[in-house]
């Protein structure tokens, strides 16, 4: 079983847990999964609550947690799904992207959402706070992300963020945010900061 989590207005939430989420009612979209022949109704989940930071905040939602058999659950990219609107590459990218809950590994997506194939009965639905919720493991799933592009990018050049440090430095740069003197000789740069007596030394990164 997966734990999921899903928002809705609080004047729902009394009927959802007596009744639970009926498909036909709460279906977000219709799409065809991998290795399916026909449209399938979805549900749409997250994989922790902290990943609509909006609706988190929002007063007039509840958040509930769900328990799903891993069967019925999709991974798919929510980012490309929003740019797929406008564009069909991007529309194309995501479908052939979504991949079975029980083979995604946290992290993958910047912005995952959890397609659900099934209505979700009634003892399978908690309100959160309400009940002892399961520990989350990872802040949000954004975070989670960042983190582990990160550690793909220092075991691919193992400098300590020197690369993206100095990427970073250089759109200051662009944006006259810093000045920069290089040392090409020792392959050091130095950038100022406008207006501040502060500066940083970076390596000037191999090509």
């Amino acid at each position: 079983m997966a734990d999921l989590y899903f928002y809705v207005s609080r004047e729902k939430v009394e009927d959802i847990v007596d009744c639970g989420l009926k498909l036909s009612e709460w279906c977000d979209r219709e799409l065809t999964l991998p290795g399916m022949n026909e449209k399938k109704k979805v549900l749409k989940a997250l994989l922790n609550p902290r990943d609509d930071a909006d609706m988190m905040k929002d007063t007039n939602y509840q958040c509930l947690r769900l328990q799903v058999e891993l069967d019925y659950c999709w991974v798919a990219d929510a980012s490309l799904y929003k740019i797929g609107q406008q564009d069909s590459r991007m529309m194309e990218l995501y479908y052939n992207n979504i991949i079975p809950l029980k083979d995604y590994c946290f992290g993958t997506f910047r912005n995952p959402e959890v397609l659900i194939t099934t209505s979700v009965l009634p003892e399978f639905i908690k309100v959160t706070g309400e009940v002892l919720d399961t520990p989350l493991l990872y802040e949000n799933s954004e975070k989670l992300y960042l983190v582990n592009l990160r550690e793909k990018y220092e075991e691919l050049y193992n400098d300590s963020g020197n690369h993206l440090l100095y990427a970073f430095f250089t759109y200051l740069e662009s944006k006259g945010k810093v000045t920069r003197y290089e040392d090409k000789e020792n392959k050091n740069v130095v950038f100022f900061y406008t207006g501040s007596k502060e500066y940083t030394v970076l390596r000037i990164p191999k090509e």
